[in-house]
């Protein structure tokens, strides 16, 4: 025969392991909103550099690549240019810049 004082402290106990087991859930959670946001930071920031010579891209000085992968390369006049070596790196590959057929 349990004693009230006894189940007392089992619903404590119970009460401090499901508060405990939400605190871990909710740090997850956090965890995975944090990780998300992070990497759209990243990404956020990658568009404003340059792809080739990694130059900050202020206003609309970059260009969007022409094989659409997504990446801006800088409109400065230094050589090579970084159309022409972004264009070798592609991983869309613009035709003929690899020694493929056009």
């Amino acid at each position: 025969m349990t004693s009230h004082v006894d189940a007392q402290v089992q619903a404590a106990i119970a009460a401090a392991r499901n508060k405990r087991q939400q605190q871990r859930e909710d740090r997850a959670q956090f965890a995975e909103r944090r990780a998300a946001g992070l990497v759209a930071r990243k990404a956020a920031k990658l568009r404003r550099r340059c792809a080739v010579c990694d130059r900050p891209l202020s206003g609309r000085k970059g260009r969007a690549c022409g094989a659409g992968c997504g990446q801006f390369v800088c409109r400065k006049p230094h050589r090579p240019d970084c159309g022409d070596v972004h264009a070798g790196q592609c991983p869309n590959g613009i035709a003929g810049t690899r020694g493929e057929a056009a």
